[in-house]
């Protein structure tokens, strides 16, 4: 065996922003980061599924030209893969059906097509409405446009001098049986999974656990990209780039980037070490076996390629385990921050919190610059809701432009952000004192109006319509009162967003979505809701997190205050908790009814025994939030259906396009309800 060289592979996996129709840029990102991976040796480079195009097409995947053009921009890459292997996201049409395809196009050109096997259908994820999935261990031969002939459907690759590799799509990784594990028993030592994985906060974690283990498990190379920013709407990608050798994270990329369009991350792997644990375990090799008999079902068809990716230097030999290696860092593809001087140290507590900052900041960023949004606009009331979408209007423009602080800084946000601040009667000086000084501190452009007059103007030819004079006294005029304040608020503020061409943002939050505590046309109104699926008892937290760690002097003046609308006289001392119940409690009613799918005896029963001293140790009081919250939240579905587009950061939305799609016409769970009163009064019996 003296004088064979150790076989040694340099892989590479690269996130990229792209934008959904965006053919010249989407192309020249490609290239780009095509040629950043050659100038670095690299042999095999993965990139995100449907990079070409963009991931979120909607309908325009039905159109020819999108998929004439995503071909175009295939053959266009083409020439520029000499020497190396490239795997590249795009759709294709098959025998008059649409396919999510990997296009594997090595040394100038492609070799074969490898289709995603297991669609992502529900939740927010609808690939069955356009995409036939791949029957695994099909091979068929496909013809383009152009008359050209490749391999399409269970392939993996072989090529000198990088060995065997093959590709699983996203969902395809996330399943029990993965065609992944089939490849690596076919002898793939380099599996790939290029992804367009949404963001939702913690996810990150749950996916580095999941590359671990796909690596360690089927003792191969595992290469995991995804798309980065907010390619078309709602959903916003992270950029999750991870480089995984036989269970062990071996290189991971930044994540939530807003400078930069691409992460390259790369790395070399010792073939011959996967090799050995493959011969060294028992297991592997009856599975190996059970492949052959044909108990995972066919194989996968071998496509040999006759061509030159050169060799590389050997893998760098691992530290023996008895020298300990550096400080484990809470999460490593979020450390470029601390570098850079963007936030301070990540502590574990702080990741939830920061992770929502930036997914929401970066869908901020993307959504107004490629809608060629010069700036936003909106109703800073001087409440919680509103701070934060101020807050994080400033901080999307702290991380845009990094190289800014102080006053430039300050003047970069002016900007950017207009808020206004408009008053009634009903207003109080700590709102209006609170709203002033963070848009101070922040940098906005701030306004102020006293609207009281155009109330009045309203109140009296209502009145005059009506045939009465309307009043507080009477409780059948409240939500007609109160009503009118937000809604001339809302003309207003579109009134000062149109005059400045300017994005008008809703600050409307998740728990008041749920249970529909809030105006149409008045605090809904605008073109985009960055915070509706941030649930209100989250706000709260987050506004705490962010005063302390970026030092936001003004928050104190937002934090120590009640929630209220301040739409009633003072005197009768309005709150939102007042109106509705303790956000603790709402929004984890929301969570067990909307994302467990709990009914209300099991909720009762699930949250009884912490709720217990809360309400005094009376079941009803809590069975009758528990009713107010499912009758409210089941009558506001029509006010969802309405709403602005929001961006999808937690594990369940209420987005009716995307995310909880409730009937707006419907019986509010009139049985269950009786027997949640049914339970709770056999709990009350002697």
């Amino acid at each position: 065996m003296a004088g064979i060289s150790p076989r040694t592979a340099h892989v590479a996996a690269a996130s990229l922003n792209q934008t959904v129709g965006d053919w010249s840029g989407n192309l020249g990102r490609v290239l780009a980061v095509i040629e950043q991976a050659r100038a670095r040796g690299v042999q095999l480079l993965v990139l995100p599924e449907m990079c070409l195009p963009g991931y979120s097409l909607g309908d325009r995947l039905t159109r020819r030209g999108t998929l004439d053009r995503s071909w175009a921009m295939l053959e266009a890459i083409e020439p520029h893969t000499a020497g190396m292997a490239v795997a590249v996201g795009l759709p294709v049409l098959h025998r008059g059906v649409l396919y999510n395809a990997v296009a594997v196009l090595v040394d100038g050109r492609c070799r074969g097509l490898v289709c995603k096997e297991y669609l992502a259908v529900g939740d927010v994820q609808y690939e069955g409405r356009w995409f036939q999935s791949w029957p695994h261990g099909r091979v068929e031969t496909f013809q383009s446009a152009s008359g050209r002939s490749f391999p399409i459907g269970t392939l993996i690759f072989q090529v000198p001098g990088l060995g065997r590799f093959a590709i699983e799509v996203c969902e395809d990784g996330w399943k029990g049986l993965r065609p992944g594990s089939v490849y690596a028993l076919a002898g793939a030592e380099i599996v790939c999974n290029p992804s367009a994985s949404w963001f939702v906060i913690g996810k990150h974690a749950v996916r580095r656990s999941m590359v671990e283990q796909i690596s360690r498990e089927d003792h191969c190379a595992y290469l995991y990209t995804s798309l980065l920013g907010c390619d078309s709407t709602r959903l916003v990608f992270d950029g999750s780039v991870l480089l995984a050798v036989d269970g062990a994270i071996a290189d991971e990329g930044r994540r939530l980037l807003f400078t930069e369009a691409c992460e390259l991350r790369d790395v070399r792997v010792d073939l011959d070490a996967l090799r050995l644990s493959r011969m060294e375990e028992g297991s592997w090799r009856e599975q190996v076996a059970a492949f052959g008999r044909g108990d995972y079902g066919p194989a996968p068809r071998l496509v040999e390629v006759d061509a030159d990716l050169g060799t590389c230097p050997p893998a760098e030999a691992p530290a023996p385990y008895w020298e300990p290696g550096p400080e484990p860092l809470v999460d490593p593809s979020l450390q470029w921050l601390v570098e850079a001087g963007l936030i301070r140290a990540i502590r574990p507590l702080d990741l939830n919190h920061l992770e929502l900052e930036l997914a929401l900041c970066l869908a901020l960023r993307d959504y107004t610059a490629k809608c060629r949004i010069p700036s936003m606009t909106l109703a800073l009331s001087g409440g919680r809701d509103s701070a934060m979408v101020a807050v994080l209007v400033a901080r999307m423009v702290r991380y845009d432009r990094p190289e800014l602080s102080g006053e430039a800084l300050k003047a970069e946000v002016g900007r950017h952000l207009i808020t206004a601040y408009m008053a009634t009667e009903n207003s109080g000086p700590v709102t209006e004192g609170a709203a002033r000084a963070l848009a101070e501190e922040l940098g906005a452009r701030h306004l102020r109006a006293g609207i009281q007059e155009a109330v009045d103007v309203h109140q009296r030819l209502a009145g005059d319509m009506v045939g009465e004079e309307l009043s507080w006294t009477n409780p059948s005029h409240d939500v007609a009162l109160q009503n009118v304040q937000a809604r001339l608020r809302g003309s207003l503020i579109w009134m000062i967003a149109n005059l400045h061409g300017s994005l008008l943002l809703a600050t409307s939050n998740k728990s008041e979505a749920a249970v529909g505590y809030t105006t149409m046309d008045g605090d809904t109104s605008g073109g985009v809701a960055p915070i509706a699926d941030v649930p209100k008892s989250l706000v709260s937290l987050w506004l705490r997190w962010a005063r302390q760690v970026h030092g936001i002097e003004a928050l104190d003046r937002v934090n120590v205050q009640q929630p209220t609308a301040e739409l009633r006289p003072p005197d009768q001392e309005q709150t939102d908790e007042g109106d509705l119940m303790p956000f603790a409690v709402l929004d984890q009613l929301m969570y067990l009814f909307v994302q467990r799918a709990m009914s209300p005896v099991d909720i009762f029963e699930a949250l009884w025994p912490r709720m217990s001293e809360r309400y005094g140790g009376r079941p009803e009081r809590f069975a009758a939030h528990i009713r107010k919250f499912v009758v409210l939240l089941c009558r506001a579905q029509w006010k969802r259906e309405r709403f602005a587009i929001s961006f999808r950061v937690t594990a369940f939305d209420l987005d009716p396009k995307t995310g909880f799609r409730f009937p707006p016409v419907q019986e509010p769970f009139t049985a269950e309800l009786l027997e949640l009163d049914a339970h709770v009064a056999g709990l009350r019996a002697p």
